[in-house]
């Protein structure tokens, strides 16, 4: 055993040297990200861009909210928690934090926030994030991980990003009290799934520098073991990670060589920076590197990346100096709460790595499902399992599975009723259960869902428990979402054409025979179907090649300047109330992010009106072609780019 004294200079030393050497990594990482990888690595050894309090960040800025949370709603927050910082104070909608979001606005809380139509659960926006969970949690692994736990299933439940959480808090953690790197990359190993690719990454990282190849050949193998297009892909980064701190000759030289690896550069290199930071405490790292910074944080509050943090109750710290002293306090606050401080301000902790290492209880964390939310508060626990998916289809049965628990010494008799929308019933919506002491049971609910004009974006239901002889408690609510609707024609073909062929020529659907908001306003034969999420279900239509048209109606409260248009690997036009906006001729890998551009799909800035509006897509392919992938997304037209829930997709001007 060790004691961690929370009061010592030692210590506050190496929570300051954690941030230092993030915001060193970050400042030289952050001039060379893309979006997308590239075979070519980078050759820089100095950073390329130098400000005052280094650039700013979303890596850091949000752990700036996260101490925020922590101080404001104590020691053992949850994702919930979380998720009302991310609506109030995080700006940013790049990638799976927008999506994530929307979801939340939708009603949808952890983890199916983070799981339900989130293309990028897997990529990096999570990982970068766990220090201020490690720091608050030091030489406890298991504390730090399950914090970061909660954090990532805001907007990576299900993913690998979770993983990547996982082991970055744990490695950072059991930093405080183990200084081998051999020992911290294996205590890092044990919170992961060994079956996962972030496991495999870092292992082959590992596997190349045990056998005496030169790091550049280690990024290639890393590369070949977890291939992926998307600059910002979870396990390739912390391969790279992990190979800058394996091949790295001190500090320096370590972190430049993780970002000359490429794709999420800023990350790699301030995650590294801040295991470093770690080990070597602020006056270790070198001058070199740290004096051109200052102590100042930069941050990107000024435009809206983060909001609400320098004003109001518990403003976030200006500085590096009153973020370790505040994130020490907290230290002081989290393992008391969780009954591991002995005399005032000092904790003993394992220095056995093998002791570090996860147990059973983070090893359950890896098959979790991301689809259950668990409200543990009131007199009778709930569970709500939506089983595969969030989302209801008009006219058609949605399942719903709740469990209830007694956590009482007496039987209890509870009874159940489903409260459902205008419009809506639910079969046997009432049910009486009685629960003998420590047991649950499973209820299942079978919702008749009605026609599309009864069902909106978001449909909420309430569960209500009341147990006999014991107080009330609130109803539970039950989120679903309504199916995107749309209508389909095609695909139409033509001999020996190419792609850019079937792209301009005028097949029927592209003309009115009536009023655009009428169901034969479009010739063409038409079919209707709904889609569960972003992506558009036609991959199987557009299989053997021909162009294909997608149409779909919006409606809008009021008018509203939008940014819109269908993240594709395709050719593909767009069409609002019957004017065309956007042509993207190429071929391009899938990106479907709200803030589309040229080379991630066909986009555009579209006027909608107040009521209805007719969005028409056109795809175009040949069978020697790569396979159709798309998926349609809205958002405001500034350059945040928030998500329009409010917008309804779920139903055709006609279902009315």
């Amino acid at each position: 055993m060790t004691t961690i004294n929370l009061n010592s200079t030692v210590f506050r030393e190496k929570v300051y040297g954690c941030w230092l050497g993030k915001n060193c990594g970050g400042t030289l990482g952050a001039p060379l990200e893309k979006m997308w990888g590239e075979a070519e690595m980078f050759d820089v050894w100095w950073y390329p861009q130098l400000q005052e309090g280094g650039i700013p960040n979303d890596d850091l800025e949000m752990q700036l909210i996260w101490l925020k949370a922590l101080e404001e709603v104590g020691p053992h927050l949850r994702a919930t928690d979380l998720a009302r910082y991310w609506l109030d104070h995080i700006g940013y909608n790049w990638d799976e934090y927008g999506l994530s979001k929307t979801n939340l606005r939708l009603g949808l809380l952890p983890p199916v926030s983070g799981f339900y139509n989130n293309w990028f659960k897997d990529y990096m926006g999570s990982p970068i994030r766990t220090e201020i969970w490690a720091c608050v949690a030091p030489g406890v692994p298991s504390i730090a991980a399950r914090l970061a736990y909660e954090d990532a299933l805001c907007d990576h439940a299900g993913g690998e990003g979770v993983f990547g959480s996982l082991f970055n808090a744990a490695v950072e953690s059991a930093a405080f009290v183990i200084e081998d790197r051999e020992q911290l990359l294996e205590i890092g190993l044990s919170y992961i799934p060994p079956w996962s690719q972030t496991a495999r990454a870092i292992t082959t990282a590992r596997t190349a520098h045990a056998e005496g190849v030169d790091w550049k050949e280690a990024r290639e193998r890393v590369l070949q073991a977890v291939p992926s297009q998307i600059a910002q892909y979870a396990p390739l980064n912390l391969g790279f990670q992990v190979l800058g701190w394996l091949y790295g000759e001190d500090f320096g030289d370590a972190i430049c060589k993780a970002v000359n690896c490429g794709y999420d550069t800023d990350c790699t290199g301030a995650t590294l920076g801040s295991i470093l930071g770690i080990l070597a405490g602020q006056r270790n790292l070198p001058e070199k590197w740290t004096a051109p910074l200052g102590e100042a944080i930069a941050t990107n509050e000024s435009w809206g990346g983060i909001r609400y943090a320098s004003d109001g109750p518990h403003p976030v710290p200006a500085n590096l100096a009153e973020l370790t002293e505040r994130v020490c306090v907290m230290a002081q606050r989290v393992l008391s709460a969780h009954g591991r401080l002995q005399d005032g301000a000092c904790v003993q902790v394992d220095s056995d790595p093998e002791q570090l290492k996860a147990d059973e209880k983070i090893r359950e964390l890896w098959e979790a499902s991301p689809l259950r939310l668990d409200y543990q508060e009131g007199t009778i626990p709930v569970i709500v399992d939506y089983r595969d998916t969030p989302v209801c289809v008009p006219g058609e049965d949605k399942t719903l599975l709740t469990i209830v628990t007694n956590p009482h010494p007496d039987p209890i008799r509870v009874n159940c009723e489903l409260y459902t929308p205008d419009g809506w019933q639910a079969r046997t919506g009432q049910r009486e259960v009685t629960l003998a002491p420590y047991t649950s049971t499973e209820i299942s609910w079978t919702l008749p869902v009605p026609p599309a004009r009864s069902v909106e974006n978001t449909n909420t239901l309430y569960l209500a428990l009341q147990a006999q002889g014991y107080a009330a408690q609130p109803a539970v609510p039950l989120v679903l979402i309504g199916a995107r609707k749309y209508r389909y024609a095609g695909p139409y073909t033509g001999e020996d054409q190419s792609t850019q062929d079937l792209l301009d020529q005028v097949f029927e659907p592209e003309t009115l025979r009536g009023p655009i908001f009428s169901q034969e306003g479009r010739a063409g034969l038409w079919n209707e179907c709904a889609a569960f999420d972003n992506a558009l279900p036609f991959g199987n239509i557009l299989a053997h090649g021909g162009a294909f048209y997608v149409q779909g109606y919006l409606w809008s409260p009021v008018p509203s300047q939008v940014w819109m248009g269908t993240a594709t690997t395709c050719p593909a036009k767009l069409w609002v109330n019957g004017e065309c906006l956007a042509e993207a001729s190429g071929y391009r890998p899938l990106r479907p992010q709200y803030a589309g551009q040229e080379e991630t799909g066909c986009f555009a800035r579209a006027q909608l009106l107040e009521g209805w509006n007719e969005v028409l897509l056109k795809f175009a392919r040949t069978t020697t072609d790569p396979a159709f992938e798309g998926h349609f997304l809205l958002s405001t037209a500034d350059d945040l780019h928030h998500g329009l829930p409010q917008i309804r997709w779920t139903r055709l001007p006609w279902d009315e």
